[in-house]
């Protein structure tokens, strides 16, 4: 009778855990239909934007390589509104020259490796690259520690993608 029951409540035990994977399965196949959901909603022009080569001393490379690069954590959003195409690209700061400028104590740089969020929208007119229009700026605990906007700082993001490929 012992036995029996031992093995009444394995069958039983057995049974909830059939459940517990077949939600676990519902719950995977959920998430990968949504990250399939989100790859697509990436529209074709955001990959041909992504894909536009810059050339800068002597280099040639995409847009894609050079904030894959230079950031972590990239993000991309596209906008286009006629005329004008913005890409927006979101990414974690990295210690790799980027704003060297700024002399960051070692501590400020620890801080801003984990919480130093850069944000950079380039503008596209007809489909040409409007240096003139860029905008970067980098945000830590809510308040803006850089902001830039110009041809320069485009500019400075391409001289620390290069000098990173040396």
């Amino acid at each position: 009778m012992r036995r029996f029951s031992l093995v009444l409540f394995s069958v039983i035990f057995l049974a909830g855990c059939s459940d517990t994977v077949l939600n676990l399965k519902e719950a995977a196949a959920g998430i990968n239909a949504k990250a399939n959901e989100a790859a697509s909603a990436i529209s074709i022009d955001v990959h041909s934007i992504r894909a536009t080569e810059i050339e800068f001393d002597n280099q040639t490379f995409t847009i894609n390589d050079l904030f894959k690069t230079i950031l972590r954590d990239v993000e991309w959003n596209y906008d286009d509104s006629g005329e004008t195409q913005q890409l927006k690209i979101t990414g974690t700061w990295q210690d790799n020259g980027l704003f060297a400028e700024h002399s960051f104590s070692a501590n400020q740089k620890e801080l801003l490796k984990e919480n130093g969020e850069v944000k950079v929208i380039v503008t596209f007119n007809n489909g040409t690259l409007d240096e003139t229009k860029t905008k970067v700026s980098m945000i830590m605990d809510s308040e803006t520690i850089i902001k830039e906007v110009g041809q320069e700082i485009l500019h400075h993001l391409y001289k620390t993608y290069t000098q990173i490929l040396l």
